[in-house]
């Protein structure tokens, strides 16, 4: 059943956009998005996850849905996404992507992995921003969510790629923000922790005894936040964020390398 949230809708509608839709939080984003009354299209890699998904979504909120199979490392995909999307008028975008599939060292995988990485979370949201930022600007009102993580606020060894690609997306919609706010388009990184999402609990990481959001947590309070400013530090996480942002950013480093090692299992300090 739809919310009565007829403001949203008339903001950020009437339809939405996630990219990485197909389970996790990106679903539970498409979720939210219904759930106030916007149609969604929903795009991944995953045909039958994202069916099944947006299935579900009509059945529970009486909206449409449009399926996008494609993968968001491909150098066409925004002229696919473009296609698919012409006739819609698209006023909210989410760009869900980029998860932690274990650790290593940098230098002991692949270049190729951590140029993946780069297209995924990097290239990826620069150019889903460009391209509905545009649309955006022209129809003077819109909203643009990127998903961060608090491995995004220092460096950290053995996520060396993922944390500087996370860190990119929190400065690109920092600036971004200023530079559409007198359109009226509302750019927000969301800045999420420990989130109980399909890959997380497959990941192999230890998580036991850590404090875990539910996705539907984090796409709740970040469409809340919408508008509200740039950052949001989901859940339970700003005690953690002023901490890590009070420290030097030696101790934030130190600290958020001895995470990642604990969580997946990882002797510290790291030795030869």
């Amino acid at each position: 059943m739809q919310r009565d949230d007829s403001s949203f809708a008339q903001r950020y509608g009437p339809w939405g956009i996630v990219a990485g839709a197909s389970n996790g939080i990106g679903a539970a984003f498409a979720g939210s998005m219904a759930a106030r009354g916007l149609n969604v299209v929903l795009m991944a890699r995953r045909g039958d996850a994202l069916a099944q998904t947006a299935d579900e979504i009509e059945a529970s909120y009486g909206v449409s849905t449009r399926v996008l199979v494609a993968d968001l490392t491909d150098a066409d995909v925004l002229d696919r996404v473009g296609e698919a999307t012409a006739d819609l008028d698209i006023g909210l975008m989410v760009y869900n992507a980029g998860a932690v599939h274990g650790v290593a060292r940098f230098l002991d995988q692949q270049a190729r992995d951590a140029l993946y990485l780069i297209d995924l979370s990097c290239r990826g949201p620069a150019l889903w921003a460009h391209h509905f930022g545009r649309r955006f600007r022209t129809r003077r009102s819109g909203g643009i969510v990127l998903m961060s993580s608090m491995s995004g606020l220092v460096g950290s060894a053995l996520t060396v790629t993922y944390s500087a690609t996370k860190a990119f997306d929190i400065n690109l919609a920092e600036g971004l923000g200023v530079e559409l706010a007198p359109y009226g388009v509302d750019v927000m990184a969301v800045i999420a922790g420990l989130t109980r999402t399909p890959t997380m609990v497959d990941s192999g990481a230890r998580l036991e005894g850590f404090p875990m959001m539910e996705p539907d947590a984090v796409s709740e309070e970040a469409l809340t936040a919408l508008g509200k400013g740039a950052i949001l530090v989901a859940g339970e996480n700003k005690e953690r964020f002023d901490t890590i942002r009070a420290a030097s950013r030696a101790e934030g480093v130190e600290w958020m390398s001895q995470g990642a090692a604990f969580l997946y299992h990882v002797a510290w300090p790291l030795t030869d």
